[in-house]
């Protein structure tokens, strides 16, 4: 009973505390990158790439299957940056640009982490989630705005 109290006043609290935020603490104050509708699209199917990328790099390591890892992680390293257009490439901050290059590398690294037979699901874990960290700086740094 007491810890369904406790469940149950911690909604109350997160409820409550969610509804401080003022409209003036609401205001998105992140750097704009100014894309084409079609280049942010592009970005946006990227990144959602990165993300469902991410999940099954978790769900393969934890059930410690290194080949569906590597199978992952495999098609979004380098090469996939590769395909980003230079015109695209160009309206994107220095900074950001860094980011997504890193993200590109570490899934190249998981890649070839997970292909050799001593592979551990630590590592593999570990360097995800430094990862994850660079989206979740880039998420609260840039936004992405339409010309």
């Amino acid at each position: 009973m007491a810890k369904k109290h406790s469940l149950i006043l911690q909604t109350v609290l997160t409820v409550a505390l969610c509804g401080m935020v003022t409209p003036s603490q609401a205001e998105d104050t992140r750097k704009a990158i100014w894309l084409s509708a079609v280049e942010r699209e592009v970005l946006l199917i990227e990144m959602r790439n990165f993300l469902r990328g991410s999940q099954e790099v978790l769900e393969n390591s934890v059930k410690e299957d290194m080949a569906l890892v590597n199978r992952t992680a495999k098609p979004l390293g380098t090469k996939m940056l590769k395909n980003l257009p230079k015109e695209m490439t160009d309206k994107m901050p220095p900074g950001f640009y860094a980011m997504l290059k890193t993200l590109h590398y570490g899934f190249a690294e998981i890649a070839d982490i997970s292909k050799s037979p001593t592979a551990e699901s630590k590592v593999v874990l570990q360097k995800l989630a430094n990862m994850q960290k660079l989206c979740v700086g880039c998420h609260a740094t840039y936004q992405l705005k339409v010309k």
